[in-house]
């Protein structure tokens, strides 16, 4: 093939919000799987936009993300659909459906080539938890897990791939501390600080090679 297209849809966490351009996973994935594989020409596009949820992601999908018929989506969304905010609470049933749509819509483009019997494959990623004590976040921890619930069951009824990061940061506060928890985070204790996204690459970066080592 001639080139080998990942997008990564999603919204701050994606995008990179409080961090260096080239710290956001799209940028590091950029970068890093070239090295991993030179023999793939890889294309990472970042479509991940401050503040959107699955709302407005659906309605942005056709010219952002179909058009440039992906070999690989990753889909991390849902912080901001469980934030109370006005203008951004979705419910979990809106949630649903509105993922339902997008991985549907994403299964369904044909990109030409061999990988995935020729159509684009959606690679879940669950919101993360936050970290409760924290000022900012409009939203919990214990409500982030009922989407993260859906994010899985819906990996399993369409046999996809999933990286659950929500069990990764758990993980650390139950078994590391509060402390190695907290500095997953930025001060308002919902965007990755560094080391955050650090921990999150080898997650999505081993995936991506996972599903493509035959290639």
């Amino acid at each position: 093939m001639n080139e080998f297209r990942l997008v990564a849809l999603g919204d701050s966490l994606t995008y990179g919000y409080g961090v260096l351009s080239h710290i956001a996973f799209p940028s590091y994935l950029a970068s890093a799987l070239p090295e991993k594989r030179p023999d793939i020409h890889w294309k990472v596009y970042n479509r991940g936009i401050n503040g959107e949820t699955t709302r407005e992601a659906k309605l942005r999908l056709d010219g952002g993300v179909l058009r440039l018929k992906p070999h690989i989506c990753t889909i991390l969304l849902g912080s901001n659909d469980s934030a109370l905010n006005e203008g951004q609470y979705r419910t979990p049933w809106e949630y649903e459906m509105n993922l339902r749509f997008i991985i549907e819509q994403l299964m369904a483009k044909k990109h030409g080539d061999p990988f995935n019997d020729g159509c684009c494959l959606p690679v879940l990623i669950t919101p993360p938890p936050v970290v409760d004590t924290d000022f900012y976040p409009f939203t919990t921890t214990d409500r982030l897990e009922l989407f993260r619930n859906i994010v899985l069951k819906l990996a399993e009824e369409y046999h996809l791939p999933v990286i659950d990061v929500f069990k990764t940061f758990t993980d650390i506060h139950k078994n590391e501390g509060f402390e190695a928890y907290d500095a997953l985070f930025q001060f308002d204790g919902v965007h990755w600080s560094n080391h955050g996204y650090a921990v999150f690459y080898p997650l999505l970066e081993n995936k991506i090679l996972e599903l493509t080592e035959n290639l």
